[in-house]
Parts: C-alpha cells; structure tokens; sequence
C-alpha cells in the first residue's frame, strides 16, 4: 500500500529537531575542545549507540557490496561534520545555522543530478522564499568578517552545506536498498574512524561534565539520523530537503531557553519567509504519494 509523505516529513523534521539540540551541545562542547576531538567523539558515541540498536533488531552483517558505497558516503559525512562543527566553533549559532540552511537548494540540485528527480513550482518557490529568509537573518554579519577565523569559519559552513546535501541525496540512493539500522551503523563507524587520527592529534582530556556531553551529543545525533534515513527511505530527497529549514525554528527556541537569546526583528523577519517555504514543502508532500518501500529488518 503506497503511503503519503506527511508521515516522511513528519520524521523528517522530528529527526532535524533533535539534531538542532545536538548542535546547541556541540557549540558548548567546541568551548573547551577542538572541533575535531568533538566531532571524534560524536560519532564514537554515536557508533556505540548504533550497533547497539543494530544487535537489538536482529539485523543481518551487511555484505561487502553493501559497505562500498557507505564507505564512499561516510568521507561526505566527515566533511560535513569536521567542516560544520568548525562553523558552531568559531561563528555565532545563527550564523552557522543560516549558511547551513543552504543545503535545501544543493540537495535539489544534487537530487536532479543524480536521482533524476524533478522537482514541481511549490519546490522552487518553498526554496526561494527560504533562501530570502536565510538572507534576512544573515542581514549585516556577512559583512563582518575581520578575523580570519570568521571567513574560515564562513567557508566552513558553506562547504558543510554542500556535502550535507550530497551525503542526504545519496541516502535516498541506499535508503530503498538497505536497512536503517545498517545506514546509521556504518555511516556512524566509518565517518569515525576517518575523523579519528584528527581528534587524536588535538586531545584534551575531557571533565566528567564533558564525558556525558559527548554522551548526549552522541545518542541525538544516531536518533536524528535513524529519523532520516526513515524519511528519506520513503519520501523525495527534494521535498523533504526544503524542510531543513524547520531547524530555524528549533534553533530560536534552543537560543532562547538554553541561552536566554532574544531573537532580533531581522531573525523574526527571516523565520516567517523560511517557516511559509517549509509550509509549501509540506504541503507538497500531503499531496503527492511516495512509491512502496520495503524496510529492512
């Protein structure tokens, strides 16, 4: 029986919501760590945490034709993590978040490319109306990039917004093909062990309060992706893409409750453009079908 999308983007933005909080956790971690270090132990705890629901379902070893193209995508998620977590590092969580909300207009590129998926009017005008919102809330900080470490950082969360959307387009190439448990174990190991030799090489050894901050960002991040990988298994990387902007909203409201940040009127401003666009995107998705899919076990 075919199934709607609403369910899809639902998970989708259950899955973005717990990856805002887990990006709040890293900014706090970035304070007294290196990106890599953190990045390091993110996805340590997060390898942890996978094989362990990987055990609990009874899923089978994945064959080495399976490990392949999962290795291959695993360099696209070290990218963007080393590359995003510098971002939360060295600018502004708003900041970092808006430049990232540009991976919406990537992933429908990406998805044209190479799932050859066409994406309707409604897309197009959901992905302008977030890019003026991104664009709003960015206002005058792009123009204030003295330090170095601003423009490395802003570069940073450019290209971290690139391979995001390509490492989301070639989970929607797997998703059909293998199960989440499998998807989360091994982009979790493999992006691990590639980050691993950097966060060694910038150790610091962490305070027992960080110990069960790594622990935290580690658990959020695996359940964020399970909720991805569910999405995007049953539903069009672009219609779902465009709803990245939700994390905007997840972003003003972590900002206010965790750090006391009252959201500027240009934020307002800005929040209503993306949250109209993912409205639209979601609209889409209620109305269009998505083919069967069979989930793995």
């Amino acid at each position: 029986m075919s199934r709607y999308i609403a369910g899809p983007a639902l998970t989708a933005v259950a899955g973005i919501g717990l990856l805002s909080i887990m990006d709040g956790l890293i900014k706090l971690a970035a304070a007294s760590h290196s990106s890599t270090q953190v990045a390091a132990m993110r996805y340590a705890v997060g390898a942890l945490v996978a094989f362990a629901v990987f055990r609990a379902l009874g899923t089978p070893w994945p064959s080495l034709a399976v490990l392949r193209p999962h290795a291959w995508r695993s360099v696209v998620v070290a990218v963007t993590a080393l590359t995003f977590f510098y971002s939360l590092a060295t600018l502004p969580l708003a900041v970092a978040l808006a430049l990232s909300f540009t991976s919406p207009i990537f992933i429908a590129l990406f998805a044209a490319l190479i799932l050859g998926e066409r994406p309707n009017r409604s897309i197009y005008i959901a992905l302008a109306l977030g890019l003026i919102g991104v664009m709003v809330v960015l206002g005058n900080e792009l123009t204030h990039t003295d330090r170095v470490g601003n423009t490395l950082g802003l570069v940073a969360a450019l290209i971290s917004a690139v391979a995001y959307a390509l490492s989301m387009v070639v989970l929607k190439s797997r998703a059909a093909q293998d199960p989440l448990p499998t998807i989360v174990l091994l982009q979790n190991a493999f992006a691990g062990v590639l980050i691993a030799p950097l966060g060694l090489i910038n150790w610091t050894m962490p305070a027992m309060g960080d110990v069960g901050l790594f622990l935290a960002i580690g658990v959020l991040g695996t359940a964020g992706h399970l909720c991805l990988a569910s999405a995007y298994q049953r539903a069009a990387a672009s219609s779902l893409g465009v709803l990245e902007y939700t994390s905007f909203a997840w972003a003003v409201g972590i900002g206010f409750l965790a750090f006391g940040e009252v959201p500027s009127a240009s934020t307002l401003a800005g929040s209503a453009f993306i949250v109209g666009g993912a409205l639209i995107a979601s609209r889409h998705a209620r109305e269009t079908r998505a083919p069967d899919v069979e989930i793995g076990p």
